[in-house]
């Protein structure tokens, strides 16, 4: 009788293994499962970052780009008035000495 009952035990320790092993593998699945889904969301979400910094760096060149034109027409006009500005000086200053102007 001992014999039996160790059997009945032993067949029930074995089933409960089984049925461990069964679940162990059952939350394998699911954290690969996961996994997949985690690194999917990870490129979805660095893809969806790159198209963002894409975004903003065309915006900036834009803004750069009229900034780049405006400040182009301001220093030429800022050389003209300047280069006008030294002649004034200089006839200012041949009027202040009393010098003849070069001819």
């Amino acid at each position: 009788m001992d014999d039996k009952i160790l059997m009945d035990r032993f067949d029930s320790l074995s089933r409960e293994i089984g049925e461990v092993k069964d679940g162990i593998n059952r939350v394998e699945t699911r954290v690969a499962t996961a996994e997949q889904r985690t690194t999917a969301a990870e490129h979805r979400t660095i893809e969806a970052m790159r198209d963002m910094q894409t975004e903003i760096l065309r915006g900036i060149e834009a803004f750069a780009r009229g900034n780049f034109a405006r400040m182009v027409r301001l220093e030429t006009a800022d050389s003209s008035t300047t280069q006008r500005l030294a002649a004034i000086e200089e006839r200012l200053l041949m009027l202040e000495t009393r010098q003849r102007p070069p001819q």
